[in-house]
């Protein structure tokens, strides 16, 4: 579970970020050995992220959504 929200966390920091470039900063961080594409497919189907042309996303939901908005409300 803990590998599964940071990468959460990762993809949060690094907003359209690919399966590799996610795997390169785990490993910088010391996580290796993980199955990270299974943990980001099951993000997808849960709704955490958002994949689009291999790409992934955080879905602003959560401790990710914004606190406030960048646009007036109507």
């Amino acid at each position: 579970m803990e590998l599964s929200l940071y990468s959460l966390d990762i993809v949060a920091e690094n907003p359209g970020t690919t399966l590799e470039e996610i795997a390169e900063l785990a490993a910088d961080h010391g996580i290796i050995d993980t199955d990270i594409p299974d943990i980001l497919s099951e993000a997808v189907s849960n709704d955490d992220l958002l994949e689009f042309d291999g790409r992934y996303w955080v879905m602003r939901t959560g401790k990710y959504r914004f606190n406030r908005y960048d646009h007036p409300e109507t």
